[in-house]
């Protein structure tokens, strides 16, 4: 992690040589914090989303549409949605990927710096990019600790700009959910709901894989689901199955297939009327990706279209489930969901049903511990119901089943997962002499342990043409009740002198002393004998020869200066035993993250250990105080 909190994220910059604990836990560059810090409650969309206009490999230079609220250290992630290449012949072949090229390509990177329209990375691109296939940036949302307190939701997925899908989490604490983190139905777009008009049974023409088709005229084939693949207006239409998006159902009321993820879904139900306009067209299921070895994400693939032309639902194909990336030290689940599913695929009655969307994609970077029950899905969305109304020889095609989506863990995995296909959509109502032809299932999704998500290693050499003195680190410690600064530059002779600075009471930044620079050395050091019990946050003010100033990330440390007692086991359910000397009349307090005290006890005992039950807790981060120490307690 880059930064101490949220709200000091565009105070400091990284260096260039940044060494590999950049990556590890999830970003912890300073992996020095010792004790808790601000949690911040969560909520809404906590992404932004830039389209990308160019990349310039050679400068690790990302080109946005708007680079608005942008900044030196943020962590981003790039990621191609579309490009595939697929076949567009008007047989069953259609939409068969011929090369998916850079669609699903992504990595994590951080900005060095940012000039004009331009984010600069720290790091040099792992992969190649074609901004023309629909390529964003999304900036990650950086916490110490963070509290969900209502629904985390990815904005929806605008195939127009390009943008929206993916949620992207990091905090360098702990994550607790008290409301679930959501993505269902924002990835791909199921196949549009567009009313055929009237006309003849054009049995030959039912056939047909890639129909163009316009609102308002006889439908030939429905609108196909969304997938990686970008395809023509003009034949956007059909059975055939774009990459994996779902085809959608063929004149007259077939049903539309299921999106897919990295497994096929289901085809859609076929028209087995034995009157009228007859004829078995179906969607067909949208068809496997691969992640070329975890390398590439993606979003859940929208299921096709039913064909339709006495009733227009309330919408056609399901639409894939987003993409999450979450990495924090641990998650505290409290009995929530992380869920990226498929959406159901739209019912009719009367004519055909559509095709749910495919599972999207989750990644989970928990780099200690899960407690409390915590849920992640990325479900297919279940096909949609065909009701034929009990009409007389009438049987139309319900929607197919989504696949399954595909859930990594990098390490550490807990909880209950669940990667389900989604389920064939029934046919009800139908003429018992039909023999009716049911959709298909989504295949179940997968889930892989072990994981490595994709970021580079290799500094960017334009990089450090962009930055003043390079900060190789700032780290505060916390040694017998006295706080321990050191840091190291790499090039001194840069630099005048360094201004030691903490944050005060007022919450306002107060020198407290100089270190004069020294063109032979690179590592310097400090100690506060003067901190108070609690957080106690520092930072270093670099004052370079030609006068220019530069700050270091902020550091936070917690003083216990009056180390009384210890506690454990911590985390704890709602037992504790606490050390110290009891023999003096002790009060106990708990803590909340408000700083309300909701439990209080006074102790008096000439035992060394009291063995003490707390009240029924939320599980989540508290305060313990007794007399003058504070101790963090975790409640799960």
């Amino acid at each position: 992690m880059e930064t101490a909190d949220e709200n000091t994220a565009c105070n400091f910059y990284i260096p260039l040589k940044i060494i590999d604990r950049l990556f590890l836990l999830s970003f912890f560059f300073f992996d020095f914090f010792t004790a808790q810090s601000q949690t911040s409650n969560i909520s809404g969309i906590v992404n932004s989303y830039y389209k990308v206009v160019e990349i310039i490999p050679a400068k690790a230079a990302i080109r946005v549409s708007n680079i608005s609220g942008l900044n030196m250290n943020d962590k981003v992630m790039i990621i191609q949605m579309k490009g595939a290449t697929v076949s567009t012949a008007n047989t069953s072949s259609f939409g068969d990927i011929t090369n998916l090229n850079n669609a699903g390509n992504y990595e994590i990177g951080i900005i060095c710096n940012t000039n004009g329209d331009t984010a600069f990375l720290f790091f040099n691109l792992v992969n190649q990019y074609t901004v023309s296939d629909k390529v964003q940036l999304v900036k990650f949302a950086e916490y110490y600790s963070a509290n969900v307190t209502d629904t985390i939701k990815a904005a929806s997925w605008d195939s127009t700009a390009g943008t929206g899908g993916v949620i992207a989490i990091s905090v360098i604490s702990d994550l607790t959910l008290n409301a679930p983190v959501y993505a269902d139905a924002l990835g791909f777009n199921g196949g549009a709901a567009i009313l055929s008009a009237g006309g003849s049974c054009f049995t030959a023409s039912g056939y047909a894989y890639n129909p163009n088709i316009t609102s308002g005229s006889v439908q030939n084939g429905a609108s196909k689901g969304e997938g990686v693949a970008i395809i023509a207006s003009n034949i956007s239409g059909g059975r055939g199955a774009p990459a994996n998006g779902g085809g959608g159902g063929n004149y007259h009321n077939n049903g539309g297939a299921g999106g897919a993820n990295l497994t096929t879904a289901g085809n859609g139900g076929g028209n087995s009327s034995l009157t009228g306009c007859q004829g078995n067209y179906k969607g067909l299921a949208g068809k496997a990706l691969s992640s070329w070895s975890g390398t590439k994400i993606f979003l859940g693939g929208g299921g096709g279209a039913g064909h339709f032309n006495n009733n227009i639902p309330a919408y056609g194909g399901g639409n894939g489930g987003g993409i999450i990336f979450i990495t924090a030290n641990n998650l505290i689940g409290n009995g929530y969901k992380i869920t990226a599913n498929g959406q159901v695929g739209g019912s009719n009655t009367s004519d055909g049903a559509s095709g749910g969307g495919a599972g999207g994609t989750i990644i989970m970077d928990i780099l200690n511990s899960y407690s409390g029950p915590v849920t992640m899905q990325a479900n297919g969305g279940n096909g949609g119901t065909a009701n034929d109304g009990g009409s007389v020889g009438r049987c139309y095609g319900a929607g197919g089943g989504g696949s399954g989506g595909v859930i990594y863990f990098t390490g550490t995995s807990s909880g209950t997962i669940n990667v389900s296909g989604g389920n064939a959509g029934p046919e009800v109502s139908s003429d018992a002499s039909c023999s009716v032809i049911l959709p298909g299932a989504g295949s179940s999704g997968s889930t892989v342990s072990n994981y490595s998500y994709t970021r580079s290693m290799d500094p960017a050499g334009y990089c450090s043409t962009l930055l003043p003195v390079t900060l190789l680190y700032f780290k505060a410690t916390a040694t017998q009740g006295k706080a321990w600064l050191q840091w190291k530059i790499a090039n001194p002779e840069l630099v005048k002198y360094f201004v030691i600075e903490r944050l005060g009471n007022t919450n306002s930044w107060k020198s407290i002393n100089n270190v004069n620079a020294n063109n032979n050395l690179t590592v310097y050091n400090f100690i506060d004998n003067n901190v108070t019990t609690g957080i106690n946050q520092y930072r270093l003010k670099i004052v370079e020869v030609n006068d220019k100033t530069y700050y270091s990330p902020v550091q936070k440390i917690f003083i216990d200066v009056n180390s009384e007692f210890d506690i454990y086991p911590n985390p704890t359910w709602g037992i504790i035993n606490v050390t110290g000397d009891f023999s003096s009349l002790a009060t106990i307090q708990l803590i909340d993250l408000t700083g309300k005290i909701i439990w209080n006890k006074k102790l008096i005992t000439n035992d060394n250990v009291a063995r003490l039950k707390l009240p029924l807790l939320t599980p989540g981060i508290y305060t313990m105080r007794i007399n003058n120490s504070i101790k963090k307690l975790v409640i799960r």
